[in-house]
């Protein structure tokens, strides 16, 4: 038990680090980092707008939501909490067990990091909340 909780924080730590760093998701999208030509700007006026990903939208993270976030909530319930799915870092399946770890994000780099094993909370971990 105390090896997978461990690992868990080994994970998270390693998930914290690669989402801030441009170079790496660079890397991983296989992206150059350089761009490699200007873009052109076009008349967008009539086109509709784009519904935002959750990653682009900003979450109103309070340290009062963090702790209301209890170890087995399921994951419905933190998504009507945190007000949507939030990102998805990670999933993982085997042995008829489902792992997940998502990211909400807020103002100035605040976030609440949450692993799941099959839909209820494993850790939680939280940046500048406040």
């Amino acid at each position: 038990m105390k090896n997978s909780l461990n690992l868990t924080v080994v994970i998270l730590l390693l998930v914290v680090l690669g989402c801030s760093c441009p170079k790496l998701k660079d890397l991983a999208k296989g992206s150059p980092s350089t761009p490699s030509a200007t873009p052109i700007e076009t008349d967008t006026a009539d086109e509709p707008e784009e519904t935002p990903t959750p990653s682009q939208i900003e979450a109103d993270l309070t340290m009062n939501k963090y702790n209301q976030l209890k170890i087995g909530m399921k994951r419905n319930e933190v998504e009507r909490l945190l007000g949507g799915p939030g990102t998805e870092i990670s999933t993982s399946r085997g042995g008829g067990i489902t792992f997940g770890v998502y990211k909400w994000e807020g103002p100035d780099y605040t976030s609440i990091i949450l692993s799941f094993r099959d839909d209820r909370i494993m850790t939680k971990t939280q940046v500048g909340l406040k």
